[in-house]
């Protein structure tokens, strides 16, 4: 490997780093803004702003042809689910540290690993379906079903990362025709239109404080995505994706200097098991990627 080579991969993984960062910071401001304004003025603000930010990066770059796609009505499904996801996480925030909902999201690769085979028919060996097994026992430990840490709300994130799995897969199918600016315009679009109608009739005007709060999270929203596209352009997705993990140090430190929470020690055992397993099907892709079995 080259030096500019291990200087670009560097950048991608700080960019990497940088998206989750964002994302936390997104999260946080959802959290902030709960107790004033209700999920669903939240979630349609977050994504409105979201998109003034995203077609005012498209114009300045000037290039007309990110407004077409190859795949509109996937383009569609991707806006859905990923408005799904956001909209569970965010009500799943009105209960939970913030810490707790990003360990249980971890499950995320898990579910795409074990969707993956069920719906694009990919191959899934042993090893993977061991560690998707062992890291939905992590999952448990964090929710403790049946024990008195258990909060109905936690639900709603393993909701939320379903919907997120099924969002990045939908991803895979754009991926290979459209480009990442355009799916990162039709996401906010499609979600700014779907989560519209669920707004129409519980609508909170914001005011003040909310304002620049809600502007922040747009902001993150968008910019974090635009990071993540911009990091797979300069590494490999193999080499970034345990870098997605940072997010529990975020959150941590977002949730301890804002809110006061500390999460206790189910969460954290549970999200350790679920990181694990989940770097080792990065790692199992990866293998199985290059021809080793």
């Amino acid at each position: 490997m080259t030096a500019n080579v291990s200087a670009q991969h560097l950048r991608g993984i700080l960019m990497m780093i940088g998206a989750f960062g964002l994302f936390s910071v997104l999260d946080a401001c959802a959290k902030s803004l709960l107790p004033e304004l209700n999920p669903p003025t939240i979630v349609f603000m977050r994504y409105l702003l979201g998109l003034a930010f995203a077609l005012g990066w498209i114009l300045l770059a000037g290039e007309g042809q990110l407004f077409r796609s190859v795949h509109p009505r996937t383009q569609f499904l991707r806006g859905v689910l990923l408005l799904a996801s956001t909209a569970f996480n965010f009500s799943a925030l009105q209960y939970l540290q913030l810490a707790q909902t990003s360990a249980i999201m971890f499950s995320n690769p898990l579910w795409v690993c074990a969707l993956s085979h069920l719906i694009l028919k990919e191959r899934v060996g042993p090893r993977r379906w061991a560690a998707v097994s062992f890291g939905f026992g992590g999952v448990l430990i964090i929710m403790r079903p049946g024990f008195g840490g258990f909060h109905w709300a936690m639900i709603l994130s393993i909701l939320a990362a379903l919907s997120g799995a099924l969002y990045q897969l939908t991803t895979r199918r754009v991926g290979a025709d459209d480009r990442s600016e355009t799916s990162l315009l039709y996401g906010t679009l499609w979600g700014t239109v779907c989560a519209l109608p669920a707004t129409a009739f519980s609508f909170q005007l914001p005011s003040g404080w909310q304002w620049p709060v809600l502007i922040l999270a747009g902001f993150c929203g968008s910019f974090g995505h635009y990071l993540l596209i911009a990091a797979h352009r300069l590494a490999p997705a193999s080499l970034l994706a345990p870098y997605s993990y940072t997010q529990i140090i975020w959150m941590m430190f977002l949730g301890f200097a804002l809110f006061g929470q500390i999460p206790d020690l189910p969460t954290l055992v549970g999200a350790l098991i679920v990181i694990a397993s989940g770097l080792y099907v990065f790692h199992r892709e990866r293998v199985v990627g290059l021809g080793h079995y």
